[in-house]
């Protein structure tokens, strides 16, 4: 098997993860915002831990459709991220 198909699912779920998040933080960057970019690192990262962990839980509990809980838990996990970014950053203006 081709190491080209996971890879590339690798990359699309981390768009779909991180993309709102950096979304966020360059818009307040360009509102003015006073360093929209301070805690990225560690929200990207509790992003990645906590959308992988909860997958690993829904496979353990058997759910039916892992394409179905895998998408819903990285839409969920990014929007929180962009959510938590934007009012960090909004509390800084």
């Amino acid at each position: 098997m081709s190491i080209l198909l996971p890879v590339s699912v690798a990359l699309i779920a981390l768009c779909i993860l991180w993309l709102p998040t950096y979304s966020v933080a360059l818009m307040l960057r360009g509102m003015g915002a006073p360093r929209p970019f301070a805690g990225l690192k560690v929200v990207l990262a509790l992003q990645l831990a906590g959308s992988v962990g909860l997958v690993l839980l829904a496979g353990a509990l058997g759910l039916r459709n892992p394409a179905g809980y895998t998408l819903a838990i990285l839409l969920v996990a990014s929007m929180a991220g962009a959510v938590f970014v934007w009012r960090r950053g909004r509390a800084g203006i």
